[in-house]
Parts: structure tokens; C-alpha cells; sequence
């Protein structure tokens, strides 16, 4: 089955518009500008220029992770823009696929073990008959992630993510400990977010969760657009969700707007794994 979906994954590259390959860097830079804007045709762009770079043995742990981050990004798009179903499952579907090869390519690569236990959290519950071996999955993938680079970032958002439902306070304060750390911004093609997106991810809490404040969600909000201009699921869904909770209109309710599918777990994991490594 997977590799069915990643071959329809192929097919839909094949039909894109053409782009150039460029360099690794130019479609790390490609792939997270789409992802942040939510543009879909230049994320398949860059999915499919970043396979094509993976031919090169020298540079394929890195050239299969922007494929599988250029997939990511177009699956919880897919969200935010309301796609169809199929085409959700299919491009997350092909970002594992590539976090796989990624890994297949290079074993001690923790960021694609992170990003392969957060898709593997999303399957815990779109893939109910496997849903034991996605929380297997997670486990594994997170205490590998954990082992390689345990102040990394975007290992650190993951198992975040993941040990919300197991353990919250512990969660939070990784969380908040992100939140106040640098962005740093690297003039290569390694990968430098996670720090915004702990912020997406914490002002999403605050909007959703019965102890979250409304005004620090915000904030957290309109810190991360900052580091992040055009952040589309920010500035069209989150931010807009949260003004409205905090002056409703009597006569529409409260905005509800339909989560965080930007980059945190919380409304496509219903019905996550209970047990993450510590």
C-alpha cells in the first residue's frame, strides 16, 4: 500500500508545473517558504525536485527529508485548505515514505526520526487497523530522535507534541522552554525550524484548552508570524480563531475555525499514544 501512495504521490509531482532542481539549500528554502504560505504547487515543486537530488548518494539523507518536509507540509495544508481526503492521505503518506528513505539513508539522522514519529502519530488515528504499530512507531522513532540530539529543536517539539497526552505539565514546560529560545536561521540546507512552531503549537493550546489564556496565545501567535511573515494557517486561521474567542459575537459564537493543522498534533490526534518514551 505505501508503495502505491507514493507512486500516486510521483504521479501528481509528474503533473506539476516545471521548476528548477536547484541547489539542496535553494529547495530547503523553497519547501518552507510553500509550507509556511500553504502554497501547494510549490511545495510539490520542491517535493519533486528534492527526489530528483537524492540520486546523489552524498547528499540523500538531506535530499530525501526536504522531499518528506515538502509533503508534510502539503498534507496539513491539504488541512487547512480543506483538500480532499485521498489527497491528505497521500502526500502524508509519500512525507513517510521519504522519512524513511531519509533514514534508510542515514540511520543517525534525529530529525527525520522526529518527523517520522509526529506521521506516525497522525496514523495512530487515520490508520485504525495499525494503530499498535503506529504507537510502536512512535515510541521508537522518539527515543532514537532522543538518543541522537536530545536539545535539538525539532526533536524536542515532536516528543512535545506526542507527551501532551501522557504526561501535560512535563509537556508544557518543554514547550515553554522552546518558546523562549532563539530562532537561528542557518545558511545551509540543515534544518532550522521548530522554534516558531512550538510557539503555533502553544498558542494553540492556549486558544482550545479550558486553562489556556487567551492573551499569551496571542501573543505567542503574533511572535511566531513575526519570525515566520505570511504564516498562512497564523494569519488566516489561528490568530482569527482567537480574537474571536476573546471578543465573541453574541449573535455568531465563538469561532471555532478548524485547528491546528499547521504544524501541532492537537485536532488530528483525537486518540494519540498514551505511552512516549520519557
Amino acid at each position: 500500500m505505501r508503495n502505491i501512495i507514493l507512486s500516486l504521490a510521483i504521479l501528481t509531482l509528474s503533473c506539476t508545473s516545471a521548476s528548477r532542481p536547484g541547489s539542496l539549500l535553494d529547495v530547503k528554502s523553497r519547501a518552507m517558504r510553500a509550507g509556511y504560505t500553504a502554497d501547494l504547487q510549490v511545495l510539490a515543486d520542491a517535493a519533486r525536485d528534492a527526489r530528483a537530488l537524492a540520486a546523489d548518494p552524498a547528499i540523500a539523507p538531506l535530499a530525501h527529508y526536504w522531499a518528506g518536509y515538502a509533503f508534510w507540509q502539503r498534507a496539513v495544508n491539504d488541512v487547512n485548505r480543506n483538500v480532499d481526503a485521498r489527497q491528505i492521505a497521500v502526500d502524508r503518506d509519500a512525507a513517510l515514505a521519504e522519512m524513511d528513505a531519509a533514514i534508510a539513508a542515514r540511520e543517525a539522522f534525529a530529525e527525520a526520526h522526529a518527523l517520522a514519529a509526529w506521521l506516525h502519530g497522525w496514523l495512530y488515528t487515520a490508520d485504525p487497523d495499525h494503530k499498535d504499530a503506529h504507537a510502536g512507531a512512535v515510541r521508537a522513532h522518539l527515543t532514537r530522535a532522543r538518543e541522537l540530539e536530545p536539545d535539538n529543536p525539532r526533536v524536542l517539539w515532536a516528543y512535545a507534541t506526542a507527551l501532551q497526552f501522557r504526561d501535560r505539565p512535563a509537556s508544557l514546560k518543554i514547550f515553554d522552554e522552546l518558546t523562549e529560545r532563539a530562532d537561528v536561521r542557518k545558511a545551509n540546507a540543515d534544518p532550522d525550524w521548530g522554534v516558531p512552531e512550538a510557539m503555533m503549537s502553544r498558542a494553540w493550546m492556549h486558544a482550545n484548552q479550558p486553562d489556556g489564556d487567551l492573551a499569551i496565545g496571542e501573543q505567542l501567535a503574533r511572535r511566531a508570524l513575526e519570525l515566520r511573515p505570511g504564516w498562512y494557517y497564523i494569519e488566516s486561521i489561528l490568530i482569527p480563531q482567537i480574537e474571536a474567542k476573546r471578543h465573541p459575537d453574541p449573535e455568531q459564537g465563538e469561532g471555532e475555525g478548524p485547528g491546528s493543522a499547521g504544524g501541532a498534533l492537537n485536532d488530528l490526534h483525537r486518540d494519540p499514544p498514551t505511552q512516549v518514551p520519557r
